[in-house]
């Protein structure tokens, strides 16, 4: 409530005359609780009302509004202490600490500020405004924060106690949609993913994620659950991940779901892989391949020895290169196992194995196997250190046949990777056949498509296309159609980048020539770069110039 001192100013200012003060003080007004209440009043000019307090109180006036005071000086007293006395430091040196009033009858505890502050303080009286405003500023201390913090239950139980029971036909309905919708607009992953205040679920098509639907949040544990279910994942494990695999059959046709589970903030992400087996595609000739990289890659996979690498990010078909050229070496008189993890495609003839790193089965473990099972051709699903990539490079020299992967930009750079964990060069010279890089490019929609006129001759220039080429190319975009959900792409491209080991390029590496070196060579020999396949790709009208440039980013022409 107004004090009497305060009432006294503001009559004195003339904003108000006592009559309408009166009613006020005598019905104590809920809103008039402090003297920063005041500020809610039309009448009231809160500038005026402080030069007033500070003339008839002797103090210095100062307008604190736009005062830029460091944080460091806020944080000398608790924000609580703040509250409790309503005095704000902006200001210490050697003499004193200046505190900030809009109430001068604090001057009284000065002494027990100074106790508070354990230091000589000094008062500088400002407006209710200014005040309020560099309250605002004052920022919370861990002490402050630790005086606040409560627990709050929530409910766990329905969680805890999810069983097969509890899900309804309606959520097995529905997570059987889920599925056969991915499958129908050919997918190659689901995403179920739980926020804190929303389900989503997502599909990749053609490389790009969309989200499908979002479903009612007390939906989301009875449709993780009853996926679980469907993998013969442990439902009651919520804590660490778990890896499980569906097998439905739809439309007569069998397909293959393999799933992961993660524990995440709110709740566990689940990501399906689709593995439609009828999808496969097997045939070398229709991979993408331009005829002289498929030549070269074909005699390198054709060596009765050596090792032939395919590498590239995760999503851009390294598996699908891999199972097709093992398809095409599939023969009655060929023995070939393989290393995965996990196995995506179960193919006849083959002796597949997954890889187990909890029970000691690793990529390395695998290897060492294969060698005493009397193998023509090995594939390590991934060569991931120098323990396994020295351990197929000994295949490779020995009699066999090895194909594997790596993680890197393009072919050049794989040596490099090969010699930088730890593998001699002159066994990389010896061993590898044939590097094969690779990228998937989106397709342009085929129901949609038309040409690109905002695509010059100058862009194409600068992609790396010759002027005399660009003049004769005509480019083409997708619209947007129903057919390919108004994105104007449908299905993907691969583009390639081939390296074959030839004699040149092993005189490079073993003299230790850098990737540059290893990559102009190449060049010189024939080679087509990652973004010159894919202007090709662009040139045949197959793809868009920014998908081009996109999927070969770190290909320096």
């Amino acid at each position: 409530m107004f004090r009497k001192e305060f009432v006294e100013v503001i009559t004195k200012t003339g904003m108000v005359p006592m009559k309408d003060l009166r009613p006020l003080i005598i019905d104590k007004d809920p809103h008039i609780i402090s003297e920063l209440g005041l500020l809610q009043f039309k009448f009231f000019d809160d500038i005026r009302f402080a030069k007033q307090v500070a003339e008839n109180y002797n103090l210095t006036y100062i307008d604190l509004s736009k005062a830029k005071i460091p944080e460091r000086i806020f944080k000398i007293v608790k924000k609580s202490d703040i509250m409790k006395f309503r005095v704000i430091p902006i200001q210490k040196n050697t003499k004193a600490v200046s505190l900030a009033i809009f109430d001068p009858s604090l001057i009284k505890l000065q002494t027990e500020l100074q106790t508070l502050f354990q230091y000589p303080v000094e008062f500088i009286l400002t407006s209710l405004s200014s005040w309020g405003e560099m309250f605002s500023r004052v920022p919370e201390s861990i002490e402050d924060v630790l005086e606040t913090i409560r627990e709050i239950k929530t409910d766990t139980k329905k969680e805890d106690n999810i069983n097969e029971d509890d899900i309804g036909d309606d959520v097995i309905r529905y997570v059987n949609r889920i599925l056969a919708e991915a499958f129908v607009t050919k997918c190659s992953d689901i995403h179920i993913e739980p926020y804190e205040n929303n389900f989503r679920i997502r599909y990749r098509q053609d490389g790009s994620l969309i989200e499908a639907a979002k479903p009612p949040r007390n939906l989301m544990l009875p449709i993780i659950s009853r996926v679980k279910i469907l993998a013969q994942m442990d439902i009651s494990e919520k804590r660490k991940p778990q890896d499980g695999r569906i097998k439905l059959e739809i439309g007569g046709k069998p397909i293959d779901y393999r799933v992961s589970s993660l524990p995440t903030l709110f709740g566990e992400k689940i990501v399906l892989r689709l593995l439609d087996s009828s999808n496969l595609q097997l045939d070398m000739t229709k991979l993408g391949f331009e005829q002289k990289q498929l030549e070269v890659f074909k005699d390198g996979i054709y060596r009765p020895y050596g090792m032939c690498l395919v590498t590239g990010p995760t999503g851009s078909g390294k598996t699908t290169t891999l199972y097709s050229a093992i398809a095409e070496l599939n023969t009655v008189d060929t023995n070939i196992s393989t290393a995965e993890d996990p196995v995506e495609f179960n193919l006849e003839g083959i002796n597949q194995v997954n890889v187990k790193k909890d029970i000691g089965l690793t990529f390395a473990a695998a290897l060492k196997s294969f060698l005493r099972q009397d193998p023509d051709i090995i594939m390590v699903g991934e060569i991931r250190d120098g323990e396994v990539g020295e351990i197929a490079i000994e295949a490779a020299l020995t009699g066999h046949l090895v194909l594997s992967t790596l993680h890197t930009n393009d072919a050049p750079s794989t040596i490099t990777r090969l010699i930088n964990m730890g593998i001699e060069p002159f066994l990389v010279a010896a061993a590898v056949n044939v590097i094969v890089a690779q990228r998937l490019c989106r397709r342009i929609c085929k129901s949609c498509k038309d040409v690109d006129t905002a695509v010059t001759q100058e862009i194409l220039v600068s992609c790396g296309i010759s002027p005399a080429s660009a003049a004769k190319i005509t480019v083409y975009k997708g619209k947007g159609c129903a057919h390919c959900n108004n994105t104007g792409y449908k299905g993907r491209v691969a583009i390639y980048e081939v390296l074959e080991m030839s004699a040149m390029i092993k005189e490079i590496l073993l003299r230790h020539g850098s990737t540059d070196e290893i990559k102009r060579q190449a060049i010189k020999e024939g080679m087509k770069t990652l973004r010159m396949c894919a202007l090709t790709k662009v040139a045949q009208g197959l793809t868009t110039i920014d998908e081009a440039v996109s999927n070969s980013a770190t290909d320096k022409m």
